[in-house]
């Protein structure tokens, strides 16, 4: 590469990096707390500083055919500009099909609007197409960022276009058409574009206005005004849909570029005015930008190109995740997904959001950091100073902290600390690790308290199953006919341990790094006593860890005991091995069940008698299925009264079954809890076993001989989640079964690409036992898990200068991974490494070792 290339991406590289503090300072009115770390790095001035300089971009051309695996949703990028929360609006690309059939980029503003199109159509020699179907050359991808696509396609034989699309922000979308004459003689060319709107409130369609002698498309709906502007002197077109169109004669490999661009603001002038200032930007050097930036994704080359383009993807979707800060969060924070219809409040503070944008969870965080980790360091420590920005003084850190000011008032799922680590792994950042120290630590005892560790046994217990991300967990789910309704804080389950531990784990490396070693004992007694009772609760029979009774620490199976209509009382005079616990559920209209009341007599593991009264507060209800729980166990109970409910009602009375099976109970693999034989017990008796997890497309969230499994219905439990499977397959790679998780990573990959294809997303879940995606679209929980592929590679990037090897390429194909300047190539135990300056060092074997440049 010529060594002013270099300067220049050195140069821009220097202005990327560097915050710039003052512009949020004034976004936000002052310096919230830790701003001083903020990652959003804005481009104000920077196009103009660069103008001149050469760039040549080392990014990889795709050539994606529409048919191909897909995911073309783009909006403004947080690394850009600052995402509006409340009216952020999110485009589309499609390369074929629609209304008329057309390459269109669409949205719905937020579902402000049912749908606005922008379309091309090309007249050549007095013929009008605009259909794909009817090109000479289809619709091929060959670049795809978080804000920016092109497309290349040739309407006719002579006739070759490249169209570009890029959102530099939140209200304003720009494209490039790039007309280029392929054939030996001068050939005539009219470009039209479309703009067809379908509009919501208060509408006016596009219609032509002239601003100054500027022809444009303008019309309003739902309190936006719409304009559409073309360069190059466009006229108003006479067509079936409003356009703008331009003329031009192209000599023989000539080509000419036409820049237009689409503005929604509450103001047509306002619209104008900024809609024809990125007109008249000059695109090279933005589009320069964009890739630059962009470079320091990982581009990986596998045995299988779909692969390739799936990875390239999910960094991708992970990037555009990203909104604001605003000033209720510090930093940009995650949403679940990025689509057309999301991103308009009508409240006007974000607060009426669903559950995927009303905050960031410590799941999609998990997810989604080490896909944006290597591009984008910054952005990740922002998401863990999110955490942290509003945590309590007790340690208390919310579950779901959000842009709006949005708080679950429940505790953050346990892996802070983890994904602290991880990011330290990365960047070996001595001063963020430093920062979020003491956060962690009290974030970690809180789960020790009272609130959370009931009987105080050092075993702690959740709140509510959507606190664990495990929404249709079949042992506790209360709104399904399959699921048991147990309340979650009657058990201890292995998973929250799990995390706990992991936490320690993690929490000790800090303290060790940092040269805290007055912390360890603390965080290793906290770790022995988890792995103590993880260890209790195995089953030699099933080979498999299990739930347990919180107060009896006994994994029970559970018994039907009596059902009844209305008021009954169901006399037993029955004793019980074992204590147990009384599950009471009842089907009938909530409404009506006002004062439904259920007295349990009985006697305790000490033998003493009593009444244990349940009130109609204490039952949940959801979807006309009650459930309660009792707060004592009984090794005897005499009889149940069943009262104040009418002869509608149907009333169930069962023990709570702790011994039910799930994915969250292979979690100690992935904490590193069980010794070497019994890890191998549970990998290759259960985890691997076909008639249990091992299925086509990953580990189920349940067995496959469990009656909730229902591996193509999103409401059943027997659909994949990334989340556990990524775990599991560190965990596999932990304890040296590097192949098997090469297997569950190209089980996964399969059934992503097939669904890209087929879907043109990620979906939030998938079929286990066919190439299917189920649940939403392009959200953070389904993406394509890069940083497990890395790390069954045995690959870490550390910087661009210093790597970490270990293992071998278990995948039946050499793969390249290359970043920023660096080029890894792996097949079988021997990998070729070169540097950015041109230094290559090849080495062999299985054995960890830190590589860098120079040594």
């Amino acid at each position: 590469m010529l060594r002013s290339t270099f300067t220049c991406r050195k140069f821009l590289q220097i202005l990327v990096e560097a915050s710039f503090l003052s512009y949020i300072s004034h976004l936000l009115g002052k310096d919230p707390p830790l701003l001083q770390h903020s990652p959003v790095l804005h481009f104000e001035n920077l196009f103009d500083l660069s103008h001149g300089l050469q760039y040549n971009s080392i990014m990889r051309d795709w050539n994606v055919p529409a048919s191909g695996p897909l995911s073309l949703r783009i909006a403004a990028d947080a690394r850009l500009t600052v995402p509006d929360y409340i009216d952020d609006q999110i485009w589309e690309l499609t390369l074929a099909g629609g209304e008329p059939p057309a390459v269109a980029l669409q949205t719905s503003y937020g579902l402000r609007v049912r749908s606005m199109r922008l379309f091309p159509g090309f007249m050549c020699k007095d013929v009008l197409i605009s259909d794909p179907a009817q090109f000479a050359s289809a619709p091929v991808v060959r670049r795809f960022l978080p804000n920016y696509l092109r497309v290349d396609y040739s309407p006719f034989d002579e006739l070759g276009v490249v169209a570009e699309y890029w959102v530099p922000d939140s209200h304003r979308v720009a494209g490039r058409f790039v007309l280029r004459n392929k054939g030996r003689s001068p050939v005539l060319v009219r470009l039209r574009l479309y703009a067809l709107l379908n509009p919501g409130e208060k509408p006016q369609s596009m219609s032509p206005v002239d601003y100054g002698g500027v022809n444009v498309l303008s019309g309003t709906t739902a309190g936006l005004a719409l304009i559409l502007f073309l360069g190059g002197g466009a006229t108003v077109e006479q067509a079936a849909y409003p356009a703008l169109g331009v003329s031009c004669r192209l000599q023989p490999g000539a080509e000419k570029k036409l820049i237009w661009a689409q503005a929604a603001l509450p103001k047509a002038e306002a619209s104008f005015e900024v809609a024809r200032n990125i007109a008249s930007s000059s695109w090279d050097s933005e589009i320069a930008h964009l890739e630059l930036l962009n470079e320091a994704c990982v581009d990986i080359e596998t045995g299988d190109p779909e692969w390739d383009v799936a990875m390239a993807l999910s960094q991708k979707v992970a990037l555009g995740s990203f909104i604001g800060p605003t000033r209720s969060l510090p930093y940009p924070s995650l949403v679940n997904c990025r689509l057309p219809d999301h991103g308009y409040s009508a409240r006007g503070d974000g607060r009426d959001y669903n559950w995927q944008w009303n905050g960031q969870t410590a799941a999609d965080a998990f997810l989604c950091l080490p896909l944006i980790l290597p591009a984008a360091p910054e952005l990740a420590k922002g998401v863990m100073r999110n955490f942290v920005h509003r945590q309590r003084a007790d340690g208390f850190v919310d579950r779901k902290p959000g842009l709006g000011g949005q708080s679950d008032d429940t505790l953050s799922l346990p892996l802070l600390a983890a994904m602290t680590w991880k990011i330290y792994k990365h960047t070996e950042d001595r001063v963020f690790l430093e920062e979020m120290l003491p956060y962690l630590l009290n974030f970690f005892e809180t789960w020790f308290g009272k609130d959370h560790d009931r009987d105080q046994d050092g075993f702690p217990e959740w709140d509510h199953v959507l606190q664990a991300g495990f929404d249709n967990w079949p042992s506790f789910v209360r709104w399904h006919k399959w699921g048991q309704g147990l309340e979650i804080s009657k058990a201890e389950t292995p998973d929250l341990a799990s995390y706990l531990y992991r936490e320690s784990r993690a929490l000790q490396a800090m303290a060790r790094c940092l040269g805290r070693e007055e912390l360890l004992p603390d965080l290793k007694s906290r770790a022995d006593c988890l792995r103590e009772t993880i260890e209790e609760s195995w089953s030699e029979k099933n080979s498999c860890y299990q739930h347990r009774d919180r107060n009896t620490h006994i994994t029970v199976k559970g018994k039907a005991l009596g059902k009844g209509k209305g008021e009954f009382i169901l006399k037993l005079d029955r004793s019980f091995d074992e204590p147990v616990r009384i599950l009471v559920r009842v089907v009938g209209k909530e409404e009506l069940s006002r004062r439904a009341t259920v007295f349990i007599h009985g006697r305790g593991r000490r033998g003493r008698g009593g009444v244990e009264r349940i009130s109609d507060s204490q039952f949940q209800w959801f979807w006309n299925y009650g459930t309660a729980t009792s707060e004592r166990t009984y090794c005897r109970i005499e009889k149940i009264e069943v009262r104040g409910l009418s002869k509608e009602f149907k009333t169930e009375i069962r023990t709570a079954d702790f011994s039910r099976q799930d994915q969250t109970l292979l979690l100690p693999l992935w904490a590193g809890i069980p010794e070497t034989e019994r890890a191998e017990a549970l990998i290759k008796k259960t985890l691997l076993d076909p008639e249990r997890y091992w299925r086509s497309s990953g580990i189920p969230l349940c067995p496959a001989c469990d009656k909730s499994y229902a591996p193509d219905n999103q409401d059943g439990a027997g659909a994949i989640a990334m989340l556990w499977n990524v775990m599991l397959g560190e965990g596999l790679i932990n304890y040296d079964h590097r192949q098997e998780a090469a297997q569950l990573m190209q089980r996964m990959m399969e059934v992503i690409v097939h669904t890209l294809r087929e879907d043109k997303a990620f979906r939030q879940f998938y079929v286990a036992d066919r190439p299917e995606g189920i649940g939403d679209y392009d959200t953070i929980s389904g993406l394509a898990p890069v940083g497990l592929f890395l790390q069954t590679l045995g690959v870490r990037l550390i910087s661009p200068t210093k790597i970490r090897l270990e293992g071998h390429n278990p995948f039946p194909w050499p793969v390249s991974v290359r970043w920023k300047g660096l080029k890894i190539r792996r097949d079988g135990n021997i990998s070729q490494v070169t540097f950015p300056n041109g230094q290559s060092i090849q080495v062999t074997g299985e054995e960890p070792q830190v590589l860098e440049q120079g040594g």
